[in-house]
C-alpha cells in the first residue's frame, strides 16, 4: 500500500515537473497593436492581437499563467512572505487593466506541440480565456510579460512605437527568441506588412514555412514527377516479387516438411501358408484349424486404431413396429 502511494506520488511530481517545463518553453510570437482590417474575434469585432507560440513537442496548458503589460515586481519586499502565485493572484484581480491571470478549466487555453494560440488585447475577458483584460495602445511602445504560475518570467516583448496600422512585429522564425538578462533580443523580431509572403501575417499560423531541403532539391531535379513515378512503381514491382518468392520458398519448405513427418506405410499382412503336417491329420482337425485362421484373421478391424462395424439394418433398435407405442385408452 505505501509503495503504490509512493509510486503515485512520484508520478504526480514527474508530470507537475513536465508541465513547468513547458510553460517555460511558451513564447510571445506575433503581436498586432492596431487592428483595422485583420482577424476578428467570435463576436465580430477587430481588436488589438497577442500570438503565442508552443515551442515544446508536449502539450501546454496555459492555465493560471500571467499576461502583463507591466513588469511586476515579485521582490521579497513587494511580496512581503505571500507566494508569488497568491500575489500575483491578487494582483490581477486588483489591477486587471495592467496583469491578466489565465482562467482554469478552459480547453482553448491547451496549447498543442508546436501549435500557436492567439489573445485578443480588447479589455473584455468576460468574453472568454481568450480575451486579456488589458489593452494595448497603438503609436506608443507596449511591452508585453509573461510569468509563469509561480512568478518565473517566461518571455517579454516591446512592441514599438512606429509600428503602422494593420502591421504586426513578429519573429523572423516561429519561437526563436530568448531572453538575455530579462531582456529580448530584438534581432530576432521584424515588422510584417503582408505585402510579400515573406512578410505575411499569420496569427494562429506559423511565420516562416518549415522547408524541407530534400524535398526542395528533389522538386528542382524532377519538376514533373517523371523519376519519382518509375522509382515508386519499382518498389512496390519489387516488392510484390520478393512476396511471390518468398511464398514459393515457404510452400516447398512446408511441403518438405510434411513429407518428412509421414508415417512409413505399413506391410500388408502376410497370410500365414499351412503346411502340411508331417504326420496324418484328419478332415476335422484341418477344418477346425482352418476355422480357427480365419477368425482370427477376420476378428480385427480393417485398420489399425479404426473401429469397424458391420450396420445389420435388420434389428429390434431400429424396427419402426417395435418403437410405436400404444395410445392410451381414453
Amino acid at each position: 500500500m505505501k509503495k503504490g502511494i509512493i509510486l503515485t506520488l512520484l508520478v504526480a511530481a514527474m508530470s507537475l515537473l513536465a508541465s513547468a517545463q513547458g510553460r517555460m518553453e511558451m513564447r510571445f510570437n506575433e503581436v498586432m497593436t492596431q487592428n483595422d482590417s485583420n482577424l476578428v474575434d467570435q463576436t465580430g469585432h477587430r481588436s488589438a492581437w497577442v500570438e503565442i507560440f508552443n515551442r515544446s513537442y508536449g502539450t501546454v496548458g496555459m492555465e493560471q499563467m500571467f499576461i502583463s503589460n507591466l513588469v511586476i515586481d515579485l521582490s521579497e519586499d513587494a511580496l512581503n512572505g505571500k507566494k508569488a502565485k497568491d500575489y500575483l493572484n491578487e494582483y490581477a484581480q486588483a489591477h486587471p487593466d495592467v496583469l491578466y491571470e489565465i482562467p482554469r478549466g478552459d480547453v482553448s487555453t491547451k496549447v498543442a506541440p508546436r501549435t500557436h494560440i492567439v489573445f485578443f488585447a480588447d479589455g473584455e475577458s468576460a468574453l472568454g480565456a481568450l480575451h486579456l483584460s488589458f489593452k494595448l495602445t497603438p503609436g506608443v511602445e507596449n511591452n508585453l510579460y509573461l510569468y509563469d504560475v509561480n512568478g518565473d518570467l517566461v518571455d517579454m516583448v516591446t512592441i514599438p512605437a512606429s509600428l503602422p496600422a494593420n502591421s504586426t512585429y513578429a519573429l523572423k522564425a516561429d519561437g526563436a527568441s530568448e531572453l538575455v538578462d530579462g531582456k529580448m533580443n530584438a534581432e530576432a523580431w521584424g515588422v510584417r506588412d503582408g505585402a510579400t509572403d515573406a512578410t505575411a501575417i499569420t496569427p494562429g499560423k506559423y511565420n516562416q514555412g518549415v522547408v524541407n531541403e530534400n524535398i526542395e532539391k528533389f522538386a528542382k531535379e524532377d519538376p514533373h514527377g517523371y523519376i519519382i513515378s518509375i522509382v515508386a512503381m519499382l518498389i512496390v514491382f519489387s516488392a510484390l516479387l520478393m512476396l511471390s518468392i518468398l511464398f514459393y520458398l515457404f510452400g516447398k519448405a512446408n511441403k518438405a516438411a510434411s513429407n518428412s513427418e509421414a508415417p512409413a506405410a505399413a506391410e500388408p499382412t502376410k497370410v500365414a501358408e499351412i503346411q502340411p503336417a508331417s504326420g496324418d491329420v484328419n478332415d476335422e482337425a484341418m477344418a477346425a484349424i482352418c476355422f480357427a485362421l480365419y477368425q482370427h484373421f477376420n476378428s480385427h478391424d480393417e485398420e489399425s486404431g479404426i473401429l469397424t462395424f458391420d450396420r445389420n439394418a435388420h434389428t429390434a433398435w431400429n424396427d419402426k413396429n417395435s418403437l410405436m407405442r400404444v395410445l392410451p385408452r381414453k
